[in-house]
């Protein structure tokens, strides 16, 4: 069973390969644990520049600037609109085949990063939520490690289609947690290592806590509400006198 550390030099070990190619990256930031472990050590082998998509009013908007600071890193906000919100539902729907609110709310702000970051290539923080037990539901399941298991295929065929998403926008996806190497140290990760009653992804968090990163302690928030995106659409869907579920299937 790997360590912290030995954890800690797979994930470094995957993103400097991915990484050092490039030498200047982008990475979708929202301040939180998955992207500022990403950003942390892609510092050390590129030139990195954060992104957070978020709506204006939005926890990110309002806190990602000083999250960001409190790590070293530099951000750049790139403000959702309504009418942002509205064309990058539609995208999202088409690029990874769902009408669920809940998977294209989540998937919004990687698009626009996708579409907004200067650097042709751009990290992701996805998967680490499937592989680290970072969900709520994790916490009250009867059988966490099946549901894990069925979290990741669907984590990774989603991460596929947004790669092939942004080939089609000259760009290059990066997703260090969904690397086969990354995915097999965290099968060997004991279950009690990654979730119990002190919280969720505690390894990763050990992992953060040896680059001293303020992240470590940071509650998890989903993207899709911390972005502000998933109350966007309620409003949007609101105003038509819909549900958002309506709202996704109408647009």
């Amino acid at each position: 069973m790997p360590s912290p550390t030995a954890l800690l030099n797979i994930i470094g070990g995957t993103v400097e390969r991915l990484a050092r190619p490039h030498g200047t990256v982008g990475v979708a930031y929202s301040g939180g644990l998955d992207s500022s472990v990403i950003a942390a050590l892609a510092g050390k082998c590129a030139e990195v520049t954060c992104y957070s998509a978020c709506v204006k009013g939005s926890h990110d908007a309002e806190h990602v600037r000083a999250f960001a600071r409190a790590d070293g890193f530099d951000v750049k906000i790139l403000e959702l609109t309504d009418d942002d919100i509205l064309e990058l539902a539609r995208l999202a729907r088409s690029v990874i085949l769902t009408t669920d609110p809940v998977r294209i709310s989540y998937t919004i702000p990687s698009l626009r990063v996708i579409e907004g970051a200067a650097e042709p290539a751009v990290f992701v923080g996805n998967i680490a939520d499937e592989i680290f037990a970072g969900y709520a539901r994790y916490e009250s399941s009867n059988n966490v490690t099946e549901l894990m298991e069925f979290d990741l295929k669907k984590a990774l065929n989603e991460i596929g289609l947004l790669s092939q998403y942004a080939q089609k926008r000259h760009k290059i996806l990066l997703a260090p947690y969904a690397d086969t190497a990354v995915v097999e140290a965290s099968s060997h990760v004991a279950l009690e290592d990654k979730l119990g009653p002190e919280g969720r992804k505690l390894i990763l968090r050990e992992c953060a806590d040896i680059m001293e990163l303020e992240a470590s302690s940071r509650p998890k928030k989903a993207a899709q509400y911390s972005s502000g995106v998933s109350r966007a659409m309620r409003r949007l869907a609101k105003v038509e006198g819909k549900t958002v579920s309506e709202w996704v299937l109408g647009i």
